[in-house]
């Protein structure tokens, strides 16, 4: 490199110097003027601006009855979703007879319900007696407007009804039966736990009812997949014990390729709980 061109360089990398210093340094200043007055506490960078408060929620203890008041919001998830299912009349001609079913089952979730509240009234608790929010929110509302349609939404109405209706009651069941059996080993005393099983053990037999009548005959009586969509059929008995899984329910109006909208549902999670702040609105 001969003289010139290394006087060049150096003159080029002077002015970067002096231009990304400059920079720098008036950056520097500019912050330093936005945040004239305030420190950032130690160990958070410098902000500009003023960072509105925000509250978060209160802290719940994960206790006997926050379990028992979440499982009473469910039966009342359960409760109003039949009462929305047999207001529909869709239960006709040869399924005249399922309506009878779904009303003893709505019946059963009431006295469930009625004595779950019992027992929090026993050991001088706060009752909950509504559905749980978050439930509604993530699984029986979109599933309500995928098989009844939603304008607004753009959502067109379910093609077979009843059979979404179904799959959304064995769905509920089976979501209750799973939320009994993994409460019994979060319980602390003996006798709840008895009555976590005795009510588990009810929702269990409505899942196989619901099944036999979705899948019936020998066939629905075990697991098996459908051929069709790849996916499990419904059975009355899914296992040799209630799965804490994820419950799959497919409902709606079916596409091009004959596959309807597939909904997980979960047993309540920490964020769904009913705890001592809850309350019914």
């Amino acid at each position: 490199m001969n003289a010139n061109n290394f006087e060049m360089n150096s003159s080029i990398n002077r002015r970067r110097f002096f231009l990304t210093g400059g920079f720098a340094i008036a950056t520097t200043t500019l912050l330093a003027a936005c945040g004239k007055g305030a420190q950032s506490p130690k160990g958070e960078y410098p902000r500009i601006g003023v960072v509105p408060p925000t509250t978060g929620l209160p802290n719940g203890e994960l206790n006997d009855e926050v379990l028992l008041r979440t499982a009473t919001s469910l039966e009342f998830n359960a409760i109003d979703t039949y009462k929305k299912v047999l207001e529909l009349g869709l239960f006709t001609g040869s399924s005249a007879g399922t309506a009878a079913v779904v009303n003893r089952f709505k019946a059963d979730h009431e006295a469930h319900a009625k004595a779950l509240s019992g027992i929090i009234t026993e050991a001088k608790g706060e009752t909950f007696e509504c559905a749980n929010e978050q439930i509604n929110k993530l699984y029986i509302d979109p599933a309500l407007n995928l098989i009844l349609g939603n304008k607004d939404a753009g959502i067109e109405p379910s093609d077979t009804p009843l059979e979404d209706v179904m799959a959304l009651a064995l769905g509920l069941e089976t979501l209750a039966a799973s939320t009994y059996q993994f409460y019994v080993s979060m319980l602390s005393q003996p006798k709840l736990r008895a009555a976590a099983m005795g009510i588990g053990e009810q929702e269990s037999r409505h899942a196989a009812v619901l099944a036999q009548a979705i899948n019936p005959g020998v066939a629905g009586i075990g697991p098996s997949i459908n051929a069709d969509t790849g996916k499990p059929n419904p059975s009355a008995v899914p296992g040799a014990f209630g799965s804490l899984g994820v419950i799959s329910v497919s409902v709606g109006k079916r596409s091009e390729t004959g596959s309807k909208t597939t909904l997980n549902m979960e047993t309540p999670s920490l964020n769904s709980m009913a705890y001592e702040y809850a309350k019914c609105s």
